[in-house]
């Protein structure tokens, strides 16, 4: 019998129409929100909220749309490098990064668009734009793991998986696994070697945390 390739998840979603939208009503909407700002408009705030950055109207809409472009398009290439590998054969993973990539997209647009309301409302605007960026980022999350939770497939390391993210197995000489949810590769937790690893993995983060407490 001739072997039939499982179908493919298409590159693009539903989700991606969120920052696509939200992309069209910032063009109609930016002569209107740019109009009677100071030139160049502050872009950029420290922790108190004061401006220390600031970026010309001319080139704000690269800003404005260049960076929520440069996020979409990592998200999208990142979960489209493992289609057709046993890490996402079929692109159901990939695909289960649709509303994370959509929705983060959406919040970034939002921040661009929210910051040219600061000059005009001060600087509680910025707690409405970072708690929105946060909101969608989360709601993306959850909806990200509930669709990842449907590409579970039962091998034969399913059983050994703790919570369906550490996996133990001694019999396994494999030190390196594919990750059962989500995509890439995670330790086998089994081995003495892989804790090794894993805190020359967090050296750094050790290091950068305690020269900061130094200071």
């Amino acid at each position: 019998m001739e072997q039939v390739d499982p179908p493919r998840v298409p590159w693009l979603s539903p989700w991606d129409l969120l920052p696509l939208a939200g992309a069209l009503i910032l063009v109609l909407a930016l002569p209107g929100l740019l109009r009677g700002l100071p030139d160049p408009i502050p872009t950029h705030f420290d922790a108190r909220g004061i401006a220390n950055g600031w970026t010309s109207q001319a080139s704000y809409p690269w800003l404005a749309f260049g960076l929520p472009t440069a996020i979409w398009t990592v998200l999208l290439l990142t979960g489209r490098a493992f289609v057709g590998s046993d890490q996402d054969p079929d692109g159901s993973k990939s695909g289960a990064m649709a509303p994370l990539r959509g929705l983060i997209s959406l919040g970034l647009l939002g921040m661009m668009a929210g910051g040219l309301f600061i000059p005009r409302h001060g600087q509680g605007v910025i707690a409405w734009m970072i708690g929105g960026f946060l909101a969608l980022t989360i709601l993306g999350l959850v909806l990200m793991a509930r669709q990842l939770k449907r590409t579970l497939r039962d091998d034969d390391r399913s059983e050994h998986y703790r919570w369906g993210l550490f996996y133990v197995n001694a019999e396994d000489p494999a030190l390196w696994v594919p990750k059962r949810l989500g995509l890439g590769w995670t330790l086998n937790f089994a081995h003495r070697r892989s804790w090794l690893i894993l805190a020359l993995l967090l050296l750094p983060v050790g290091l950068v945390l305690g020269l900061t407490r130094i200071r």
